[in-house]
C-alpha cells in the first residue's frame, strides 16, 4: 500500500512539473517582438523596432535556454540530442560564417572597395584608408570562426589546447567560441556604424 501510494505522489509531482509553465526561445522571441513593435511606434521606426526587439528576444532567449540546459539535462545528454536553441544558433553562425566569409573575400581581393561598388569615402572616420584590415578581420574572425564554432558545437572536439576556454560558461569550449563570436560581432557592427556614420538592412539582419 506504502509502495502504492508513493507511486502515485511520484506521478503527482511529475505531473505538476511537467505542466507548470515554462518560457521557450519562442516566447522570448514573440514578447521581444512586442515590444519592438511598441518602441517602433513611440520611435517612429516599426521596422527597426521589431528586428531589434525580436533579436533581443532570441538572445536572452538563448541564454536561457543554455542555462535551464545546464541545470536541468543530465550530463550524460547524447552526442545527437540538439536543442531547438541550439540549432538556431548554429543556424546563426552558418550565415555569419558564409556572409562574412564573402564579404572578407571580396574586401581583401578589392581593398578599394570596388567590387561591392562602396567608396573609400565611407572611410573618412575610420583609422584605415581601404578596406584590406576589415576585410582581414571580417574573413578571418567572424568568417573562419564562425564555421570553427559550428564545428565545436557539433561534434564537441575535445581539444586539449581548447580547454581553457571552457572556464567561461563551465560547459564545452565551443560556447565559448559562441559567446566571443556574438560579442565581437554586436561590438564589429556598433563600431561600424559609428565610423561609417550610417545603417543598412544586413546589419541589422
Amino acid at each position: 500500500m506504502n509502495n502504492r501510494q508513493g507511486k502515485a505522489e511520484k506521478v503527482a509531482v511529475t505531473v505538476s512539473a511537467d505542466n507548470r509553465f515554462s518560457p521557450n526561445l519562442m516566447t522570448f522571441f514573440i514578447v521581444g517582438a512586442g515590444l519592438g513593435v511598441v518602441l517602433g511606434i513611440l520611435f517612429g521606426d516599426l521596422v527597426a523596432g521589431i528586428t531589434y526587439g525580436s533579436g533581443a528576444g532570441m538572445v536572452v532567449g538563448s541564454v536561457v535556454e543554455m542555462f535551464r540546459c545546464r541545470t536541468d539535462q543530465p550530463k550524460t545528454t547524447p552526442l545527437g540530442v540538439r536543442p531547438f536553441s541550439l540549432r538556431c544558433l548554429l543556424g546563426c553562425l552558418a550565415f555569419l560564417g558564409v556572409s562574412a566569409t564573402f564579404g572578407g573575400v571580396v574586401l581583401v581581393g578589392s581593398p578599394s572597395g570596388r567590387w561591392l561598388h562602396i567608396p573609400l569615402s565611407v572611410l573618412q572616420y575610420s583609422p584605415f584608408s581601404d578596406f584590406l584590415i576589415p576585410g582581414l578581420i571580417l574573413g578571418l574572425l567572424f568568417g573562419f570562426g564562425s564555421f570553427v564554432t559550428v564545428l565545436a558545437l557539433w561534434w564537441r572536439p575535445t581539444w586539449p589546447a581548447a580547454r581553457v576556454f571552457a572556464r567561461l560558461t563551465g560547459e564545452h569550449w565551443g560556447w565559448s567560441a559562441a559567446l566571443a563570436i556574438g560579442t565581437g560581432q554586436i561590438i564589429w557592427i556598433v563600431v561600424e556604424t559609428v565610423m561609417v556614420r550610417g545603417i543598412d538592412g544586413l546589419q541589422v539582419l
